[in-house]
């Protein structure tokens, strides 16, 4: 293809994806800082007033499941900040959806960690702007754009490709002719990477976005790369890993479905997780628990170990889930970072990337940043593409 042409590819596949791209990005510099802004918008919810010991996981369900008996516990975080509550995931139970009863109309929790007080609730990713909500919304907004599944997966996976390939191409379009050495490319090269100083304005639109897309080219792969892991990981991103090396089947996926109906478990979730932390590899025996629930159509306890400062500080991104039969705790099942395969590894390392966690608070802030460069590429572009449209007209 001529330069021309992929000229018109960069043209049109931004023009065709710029309203997406806009909103993806915009969500995405927001969500960069998703659970400081969440607990700063609702401090009711996640701040306790009075705080005081822990009860222990297994009285803490216990609690929460006795005030309200539709429902039960789906998911217990293990690791809450000292004096915040605790954001328990939670389902009807099954004899709530039969019929009699209508749906909880809720999938989390608030309770405090000392005496299993709810102080509120929430439906994540509904669609409602209030507070508690806003959050939810949000995150739902940029990776599916509130359409149904899995449309909006689809949808903005592609948009992340087609984000992907404009970038490359507009990075290639800058490039100067391969001619001389290598100093004498780069001098050509240069201008590409600045903004003229006195220039028109149509000139320093023009410069915006030439070198803004340049300076963020590799955070826009990145963030791209890793969007395509979120939204069409199994459609695309973890066949593409498996040409590579071998990727571990996850056990919520390969386990079987237990005969219904699923019996009780013989003990209970203190003890799933002591004998869950057994089962892990040398490398990670020093883990703190991250959380943990039970999978009665599976007949097994998940409980999850993290390294500490895991997403919090650089480069702490290790992390081990663990699979134990309810009624005999035998191992069914394991993954994470130092059970893995290098595929599983470099699986692990998309979140953080796409996060900017995998650097702390300077990745997060980068993150954000980005999502405002990307923004001001999309505006910068069209203003460049209706300036030499009128001009052609003329």
């Amino acid at each position: 293809m001529t330069r021309k042409g992929w000229v018109a590819v960069h043209r049109y596949v931004g023009l065709t994806t710029l309203v997406l791209l806009l909103v993806n990005a915009l969500t995405g510099s927001v969500l960069a800082f998703q659970h400081e802004l969440d607990r700063w918008l609702n401090p009711r919810l996640f701040i306790l007033e009075q705080p005081g010991p822990p009860l222990s996981p297994e009285a803490l369900i216990a609690r929460v499941e006795a005030a309200n008996p539709r429902l039960r516990v789906t998911l217990l975080p293990l690791d809450p900040r000292p004096g915040d509550a605790i954001e328990l995931r939670v389902a009807a139970r099954p004899a709530a959806d039969a019929g009699a009863r209508t749906p909880l109309g809720f999938d989390r929790l608030f309770v405090d960690p000392a005496t299993g007080a709810v102080l509120g609730q929430r439906q994540w990713a509904a669609f409602k702007l209030d507070r508690p909500h806003f959050m939810g919304w949000m995150n739902q907004l940029h990776r599916t754009l509130h359409l149904p599944a899995p449309w909006g997966m689809w949808l903005v996976g592609g948009l992340a490709l087609a984000w992907l390939l404009a970038s490359i191409i507009g990075a290639w379009l800058t490039l100067p002719r391969l001619a001389g050495g290598l100093r004498a490319i780069w001098h050509k090269w240069t201008p590409a990477w600045q903004i003229k100083r006195g220039a028109s304005r149509q000139r320093l639109t023009f410069d915006l976005h030439r070198a803004g897309g340049l300076w963020t080219l590799l955070m826009a792969i990145m963030l791209a790369g890793t969007g395509v892991y979120f939204n069409l990981g199994n459609e695309l991103f973890r066949p593409a890993v498996r040409l590579f090396s071998p990727v571990t089947p996850h056990p919520v996926q390969s386990l079987p479905r237990q005969a219904a109906p699923a019996r009780a478990p013989a003990y209970g979730i203190d003890t799933a997780i002591a004998r869950a932390r057994g089962h892990l590899p040398a490398p990670a025996r020093d883990f703190l628990p991250w959380y943990a629930s039970h999978l009665p159509d599976k007949g097994v306890y998940r409980i999850a170990f993290k390294e500490d400062g895991m997403r919090e500080r650089a480069l702490r991104l290790r992390y081990e889930q663990v699979f134990i039969d309810d009624q005999t705790g035998a191992l069914r099942g394991m993954t994470g970072y130092d059970s893995g395969t290098a595929g599983d590894r470099f699986l692990i390392w998309q979140y953080p990337l796409h996060t900017g966690r995998i650097l702390g608070w300077a990745g997060q802030a980068l993150v954000a940043v980005s999502g405002l460069v990307v923004a001001m590429l999309c505006a910068t572009g069209l203003l460049v593409w209706n300036a030499r449209r009128r001009a052609r007209r003329k």
